[in-house]
């Protein structure tokens, strides 16, 4: 999984014509099944090949799924989650707001990126401490004065 600027994503959507969209489309979908551990819809792929073959309805299912999915993540991972969001993203979506739905689903998954990056650190840090709290070696202590 990837930490994405979601400013730099909405900015290059938008002077792409969509196509940079696509793109964050795909690999939104491949983190958030990376990120629950499992795959909940179509690979990143064929999301984006059934966006395009349904003219966009595939996205309304899509736009659900991925809040449900997300939603989980964030469950398996002990973080605070809000059962509406789901609908909410769905919501922005049949509004023609689906670039918010997105902003919201990336803004998610970078939360997720940061728990699981400061779990890592504090992991490593708790495996380190045992190593400096134990004595020196017999061989390797200073002969007393």
């Amino acid at each position: 999984m990837e930490k994405r600027s979601v400013v730099r994503c909405v900015l290059f959507s938008i002077i792409t014509c969509g196509i940079y969209g696509l793109y964050w489309y795909y690999h939104m979908t491949n983190d958030a099944h990376q990120a629950v551990g499992r795959q909940t819809t179509a690979s990143g792929g064929k999301a984006v090949l059934f966006a395009l073959i349904t003219c966009g309805i595939y996205v309304l299912y899509w736009t659900y799924k991925m809040g449900e999915t997300i939603m989980e993540a964030q469950e398996a991972r002990g973080m605070h989650t809000d059962k509406n969001m789901p609908v909410i993203y769905l919501v922005f979506a049949l509004f023609g707001l689906g670039i918010v739905s997105e902003v919201l689903l990336q803004n998610t998954l970078n939360d997720i990126i940061d728990f699981d990056a400061l779990r890592v650190s504090a992991e490593n840090a708790a495996a380190a401490a045992p190593e400096a709290l134990m004595p020196a070696d017999e061989d390797n202590r200073p002969e007393p004065k």
